[in-house]
């Protein structure tokens, strides 16, 4: 195995990034692939299993006492849209508390397999998703959320017998894999695999405008389905592209590519790849941030993105709501 002629990484840490690569790749095909589960032919199956469990009947017996337990009549109100809004829900939430932004990321995979177990109600889904987002708070921000104030900021909606009741039914079935790799993990191991001829200013603007662009990713459904590792170099790409040729010699790209080779990933006929690359490039462009430029007064703009981080959600933008109305971190999906 030939290593990477770089300072920052040696022949042993280069060894164990692709041996982290090598077992993500594996768990992003096993126990956390995620299926269409918005899909009507998945729905149906769903429907006809009929796994209600004890936590829906209890939820929907307290929440909704005048609706029934099966809430198959409500599913169709779960979509794209609304699992949107609770992407951009857990985004203020963890904003607010000054978490980590992946826990986001983290808390989206344990809802979205979730909900391809079994059909939920609106009621349902948002308590599906208050869970999600305090086990995983709770497993990598241990300590920093009582229980109590997730509850505040739900409105009193629910009750903290039903975040544990939830949690455990969600738990079984995750089969507590609770560990998915996400694009960001990837793109911490495959930053590394920069050329060593990008000084370090630059590669911490190609990591941060990838994870901007893995974040754009986390409340789009249409990446549920990808593999976070293509998201990831999708991101990377896309990162270098973004900053401008002045910026980032385009050969980086290659020697990028070709390491990545090297360290074991099969990118040559990735489909997959290139669809994650396109959509979050019109994400980008759709959402009105900064622009490939050239030009210095560009350029400038794209350090303040890039030293800024990332948008609360895929809204943000020119058009997105005042600072002060986010403010409120309330569940608006009520």
């Amino acid at each position: 195995m030939a290593a990477l002629t770089t300072p920052i990484i040696t022949e042993t840490q280069y060894i164990e990034v692709c041996e982290r690569l090598k077992v993500m790749r594996r768990q992003e095909s096993s126990h956390y692939s995620t299926p269409d589960y918005l899909a009507a032919e998945w729905q149906a199956r769903l429907i006809e299993e009929a796994a209600e469990d004890d936590i829906t009947r209890e939820v929907n017996d307290l929440a909704n006492p005048n609706e029934g337990s099966s809430g198959q009549a409500s599913s169709s109100q779960i979509n794209e849209l609304w699992r949107e809004k609770i992407c951009e829900w857990c985004y203020q939430v963890v904003d607010h508390f000054d978490f980590n932004r992946e826990v986001v990321n983290v808390a989206m995979t344990y809802l979205d397999r979730y909900l391809a177990t079994r059909t939920v109600n609106r009621r349902i889904f948002q308590l599906a998703a208050m869970t999600a987002l305090y086990l995983a708070i709770k497993l990598f921000e241990p300590g920093k959320l009582r229980m109590s104030s997730l509850i505040e900021l739900s409105r009193g909606y629910f009750l903290a017998e039903h975040i544990v009741a939830m949690e455990d039914s969600m738990l079984q079935a995750l089969s507590w894999h609770v560990h998915p790799p996400t694009p960001f993990a990837f793109c911490r191991d495959l930053i590394k695999l920069v050329s060593a001829d990008v000084n370090p200013r630059l590669r911490h603007d190609i990591s941060e405008l990838a994870r901007f662009l893995t974040e754009l990713s986390v409340c789009d459904y249409y990446f549920v389905t990808r593999k976070p590792s293509s998201i990831a170099m999708a991101s990377i790409i896309n990162a270098m592209e973004l900053m401008g040729p002045q910026k980032i010699d385009p050969r980086y790209k290659v020697q990028f590519l070709h390491h990545v080779v090297q360290a074991g990933l099969d990118i040559a006929n990735d489909t997959e790849i290139i669809q994650c690359y396109e959509r979050l490039r019109e994400m980008y462009i759709a959402g009105g941030y900064t622009p490939t430029s050239d030009d210095d007064e560009e350029d400038e703009t794209v350090n303040v993105r890039v030293e800024t981080g990332s948008p609360t959600g895929v809204a943000d933008g020119p058009d997105s709501r005042s600072a002060s109305a986010n403010q409120e971190e309330v569940m608006e999906c009520a």
